[in-house]
């Protein structure tokens, strides 16, 4: 767990990054919200700072779970889909960022957060996309798959929502993942990471803030509960 820490604490750096993925579904974030393998606070500091009613982490991890309990009131060692602090139409917002695609079972492990969310609620998930990409980096952080489109339309749809959107997203991380993959020991190094963030701006402002690219490293959905 010591690199899997390290490597939380390498991509909380990424700010750019960070703010990049949480403007994806900042404007649902309202009310009651739990955000679902909240890692080191990464995003449940952004999310906090909207001044929300009440925010719910679940992490697993002992030693996840310990660094949130520094800055944050309400936390769960639970995973999905067994989460039984996600209680039925008890929050108006639910966040899983790079989290059903650790599952076996991703179906139910979406079916749990969904039937958490009020009439109206929204949840959220960002999933790898892509599985041709799928290869040693993937392996190493304990990915099951990668998602296509229509893969993560079915397992929110049979969760019983209604799809608000549906995406690709960041492009731009492509080619670093697969000079990743084609390594013997893949990680995702500081520099890499640095590199990374000095071109995100630029990159954003000349492309994904202008239109959706056909491909892109990760797939997020928006759905809503009726």
């Amino acid at each position: 767990m010591a690199d899997e820490i390290w490597d939380l604490e390498n991509l909380k750096r990424a700010r750019g990054l960070g703010d990049w993925i949480f403007e994806q579904f900042r404007p649902y974030v309202r009310g009651r919200v739990a955000e679902v393998g909240a890692g080191i606070g990464t995003y449940s500091e952004r999310i906090a700072a909207e001044g929300v009613d009440d925010l719910l982490l679940i992490e697993p991890d002992a030693a996840c779970a310990g660094r949130l309990q520094n800055g944050f009131a309400t936390i769960a060692r639970e995973t999905l889909p067994d989460a039984p602090s996600l209680r039925r139409g008890d929050r108006d917002f639910v966040v899983a960022l790079n989290v059903v695609e650790h599952i076996e079972d991703d179906r139910a492990a979406a079916a749990a957060p969904a039937r958490a969310l009020r009439p109206g609620g929204v949840l959220t998930l960002l999933v790898p996309a892509h599985p041709r990409l799928y290869g040693a980096l993937d392996r190493h952080y304990g990915h099951a798959r990668r998602y296509t489109r229509e893969r993560l339309r079915s397992v929110v749809e049979e969760a019983g929502l209604s799809v608000v959107d549906l995406y690709r997203f960041n492009a731009l991380g492509i080619a670093g993942w697969a000079v990743k993959n084609a390594l013997r020991d893949p990680t995702l190094d500081p520099r890499s990471v640095q590199a990374y963030e000095r071109i995100l701006p630029a990159y954003r402002r000349l492309v994904e803030d202008r239109f959706r690219p056909p491909v892109g490293l990760s797939l997020i959905v928006h759905a809503r509960r009726a």
